[in-house]
């Protein structure tokens, strides 16, 4: 049984749908471990908080919350949440008097830390846990961690207004409100998904489509690769600076002087500084926005966090102050488009080799984890005092913070340990104030007059992502295998379905096969290459992807499959599994053209053929034409031009580049060579309507004389990169599902 599917619901529990940002927690969960996926707060109790008033007051809160009580589990290839008709919580109350007074702190740090980072099962609510540390008979520290899935850091300050007014109750021996409020997540979440289908996010879509096609991050040259089988942000250091109380004011009065937000001016100083650091000229990076634009939504407790993109352009000619103007400029763009889910914005960016779009981010807020509910002086028999909390792990190599202390604005980067040392944090840290000292109180002048700026020197060259190239006689290295692997229905009764791919197409196919056929989608290329791979054959591509197979299942039996070039990747990854004694009962190939058809034409054949491709391609175009799709100078003026050398080639035809694509080019190129002897097993090809038909153009796609077994062909009624979508999928599944 899979770790999160198809256990057996508590009675009286109800599934919902989940949004995007849970599936991506929980997806990342699974691929990248549970780092940075911990909410984790603290802080320090004076006075008397009872045992009985603190768990008392958690009770009441999982009681009012629905999200408090869920958890999650795959249900038919989908995520949902699951809402418990009650929920057990526990206060776990640790006596640390018996130690000695100078141990007792540095012991309650430790337990925190350990807190903080102890992963939480998704699958078990409460998906939070709770400590009190007891210090003192009237001091100690109340430990709350939970799991992103049901909360953010609009919701903390929501939390600890509603505990500290329960156990007040409790104490006081009234009963704390019961009262369920109005909206709870599960509403929320089929709310948003409503507002996903009706197109009122389309100017959104568009909007961030213009804005990210052509972006890439910005990452910060780092001082280290990652070690080999390291997970991006298991560890992590955070560096802090306090701002004096004269600059925290200068920030402000400079922000409301300009018209400006401090968010923006943060912004631009974050921007300036990356710019300095990495010469770039277009910065881009992350940020978080509460998304709790309607009025209902701001007692709502669960994760309605929503991140933007910040694309910065930085021109040296530019004022201090014209720059502050752009970044706010920008800020108040996304703002404006905030309500588009991040997952599907991210989609519109031109990433190559699977990096991510955000390399940095930054956070600010106004009150640390609800200093103005907490800090106050009551007239209960305790008070809490929040506490800086201990990171669970880095979801960034480099987070910024700017949070607002009572004694100012306080400045702080966690980065991953495993990619920076301290001293280069705090070097970043630095240059970050001064940034800001520069904007808000410098004369202005142009960027690259200003003396402090020029003082911030630009790191080295960022070490390559990608490994050596790979010695001669070694295999291709399989590398955190756990990250290429996404599993459905694992605990179907029918012969797994394994398919090699390097785009995430198959759901809608796994949704179609039903939960009896476990279907195991294998993504091939390293998520942290590009790597040297020109010395292998494609046999050796093949043995590469035996070896991921067989990691994900050790011993057969397989149905193969694979779409375009990856299809043929399964027909000789099927050759070699038979060969080892394994049983391949199929393989399904979805429009793969069989190896050596092309290449082994006459020239005169090989030229014919491009030339009706060509045709083909040109036809299409007149049809987008004539449906209003492209214009004139689209169709006729502009491709003419690219071909005569008279446009530049970024003025011509451009395709935004896939996540990938090296391991792509490599396949095509080895796939040339590539001539397989026939093979003896059974072999379905689905073929699109897309590939043409006549002489040149194959109805078996040159299949035939490849295979002795059985060879079926099926006509599916799509194009070749919309096979996998809901309906030629459910055809393709009436062919399968049998099997």
């Amino acid at each position: 049984m899979g770790e999160y599917e198809e256990k057996l619901p508590a009675a009286g529990t109800q599934a919902f749908a989940c949004t995007m940002l849970q599936e991506r927690f929980f997806a990342q969960q699974r691929s990248r471990g549970p780092q940075g996926l911990n909410i984790a707060m603290r802080w320090l109790v004076t006075g008397a908080l009872s045992h009985t008033a603190a768990e008392g007051a958690l009770q009441a809160l999982v009681r009012r919350h629905e999200i408090l009580r869920t958890s999650f589990r795959e249900i038919g290839g989908r995520l949902a949440q699951e809402v418990h008709p009650s929920c057990p919580v526990k206060l776990n109350t640790i006596d640390l008097t018996a130690l000695p007074a100078e141990e007792r702190e540095s012991r309650a740090e430790e337990i925190a830390r350990a807190e903080a980072v102890a992963p939480i099962d998704p699958a078990v609510a409460p998906l939070l846990r709770a400590s009190l540390l007891r210090l003192a008979p009237d001091r100690g520290i109340l430990l709350l961690t939970l799991h992103s899935l049901i909360c953010d850091g609009w919701s903390t300050g929501l939390i600890v207004r509603e505990l500290r007014a329960a156990a007040e109750a409790i104490d006081a021996g009234r009963a704390p409100d019961a009262t369920p409020p109005d909206l709870q997540f599960a509403d929320y979440a089929a709310w948003q998904n409503e507002l996903l289908a009706s197109g009122e996010l389309d100017e959104a879509r568009a909007y961030w489509m213009r804005q990210l096609r052509v972006a890439s991050a910005t990452p910060v040259p780092v001082d280290h690769a990652l070690p080999s089988g390291t997970r991006p942000g298991a560890r992590s250091n955070i560096t802090s600076l306090l701002l004096p109380g004269d600059l925290s004011a200068a920030l402000e009065g400079f922000a409301r002087k300009h018209g400006a937000t401090l968010f923006g001016l943060a912004v631009a100083a974050l921007g300036l500084m990356l710019h300095r650091m990495t010469g770039s000229a277009e910065i881009v990076f992350g940020s978080q926005v509460a998304n709790r634009e309607e009025p209902e939504s701001a007692e709502l407790i669960g994760p309605t966090v929503n991140s933007i993109t910040l694309c910065l352009p930085v021109d040296d000619t530019t004022t201090l102050h014209g720059f502050v103007g752009v970044a706010n400029e920008r800020v108040q763009e996304a703002l404006r488009y905030q309500r588009l889910p991040f997952e599907i914005a991210e989609s519109f960016a031109a990433r190559r080799d699977g990096q991510p779009l955000h390399a940095v981010n930054l956070v600010l807020h106004r009150s640390y984890s609800g200093t103005t509910e907490t800090e106050r002086e009551g007239a209960g028999r305790f008070n809490l005092v929040s506490l800086p909390s201990f990171s669970s792990g880095t979801q960034w190599p480099l987070n910024f913070y700017m949070i607002g202390r009572d004694e100012g604005w306080r400045l702080s980067c966690e980065a991953d340990a495993g990619l920076y040392e301290p001293a280069t944090v705090e070097a970043l840290l630095d240059a970050w104030r001064l940034c800001l000292e520069t904007l808000a109180t410098a004369a202005d002048g142009p960027l690259a007059a200003n003396a402090a700026l020029a003082g911030i020197a630009a790191r080295g060259e960022p070490l390559p992502s990608g490994r050596p190239a790979v010695a001669r006689g070694e295999p291709i290295p399989v590398h955190e295998p756990e990250r290429q692997v996404v599993r459905f229905h694992e605990d179907g009764a029918h012969t797994p379905l394994v398919v090699l791919n390097n785009r995430s197409v198959y759901f809608q196919l796994a949704r179609q096969l039903g939960e009896q056929r476990p279907l195991t989608d294998i993504l091939m290329y390293h998520q942290d290459g590009p790597i040297d791979l020109d010395a292998f054959t494609f046999e050796d591509f093949g043995a590469y992807a035996v070896r991921l197979i067989r990691w994900a299942q050790p011993r057969g039996p397989y149905i193969l499959g694979g779409h375009c070039v990856y299809g043929v990747l399964a027909f000789e990854a099927a050759r070699q599994l038979t060969a080892m004694g394994e049983k391949v009962p199929l393989v399904a190939l979805f429009d793969s053209w069989g190896p050596g058809y092309r290449e082994t034409m006459s020239r005169w054949d090989r030229v014919l053929r491009r030339q009706q491709l060509r045709l083909d391609r040109y036809k299409k175009r007149v049809r987008q034409f004539r449906k209003g799709e492209v214009g004139f100078d689209e169709l006729v003026r502009k491709p003419v031009l690219y071909h005569l050398g008279l446009l530049p080639p970024e003025a011509g035809p451009t395709r935004q580049a896939l996540a990938g694509e090296w391991f792509d080019d490599y396949l095509y190129s080895k796939v040339a060579q590539y001539r397989p002897t026939p093979y003896a097993g059974d072999v379905v090809l689905f073929r699109s309507k897309e590939p043409l038909r006549g002489r040149l153009f194959d109805e078996d796609m040159g299949w035939k004389p490849l295979v002795t077994g059985k060879f079926t062909k099926v006509e599916v009624n799509s194009g070749h990169f919309d096979m996998f979508r809901e309906r030629p999928a459910a055809e393709i599944a009436t062919v399968l599902r049998p099997l």
